[in-house]
């Protein structure tokens, strides 16, 4: 019978709201490592939080983000500073706090996108009176 070797993140899980809060800027301080669990593959990276070193797992939605900003090895994402946005989503029934994570100049818009404050923010152009009552 073949058997599969268990990875454990060595250290403490950063805690929502306690370690990290929504718009927190923390160091990333290695360059992760894939680690197998109960509901799949995550990517653990070990970031500078307010209260120390503290294990972080990766979105891909985040993940997409630091590729966009740093490239895709992430030896070169070591030491670089990001931007924490923790949001509340429905997921599996129940709402609970997403951590997503982008450039340090980064806003994120209603539908989930980030636009850097470097970049030009879309203005959607509307005329609002055609929807006027009177």
């Amino acid at each position: 019978m073949k058997v599969q070797k268990i990875v454990r993140a060595q250290g403490e899980w950063a805690k929502k709201g306690e370690d990290i809060k929504d718009g927190d800027v923390v160091k990333i301080n290695d360059e992760g490592q894939v680690i197998s669990g109960e509901y799949g593959d995550r990517m653990v990276f070990k970031v500078e939080t307010r209260n120390g070193e503290k294990n972080l797992t990766f979105n891909q939605k985040s993940m997409n983000n630091l590729i966009d900003l740093f490239g895709d090895d992430t030896s070169l994402w070591v030491n670089k500073r990001v931007k924490l946005f923790l949001v509340k989503a429905m997921v599996s029934g129940k709402f609970q706090t997403i951590v997503y994570i982008s450039d340090m100049n980064s806003t994120m818009l209603e539908d989930g996108t980030f636009v850097s404050s470097k970049e030009e923010i879309p203005v959607i152009e509307e005329d609002i009176t055609d929807n006027l009552p009177f």
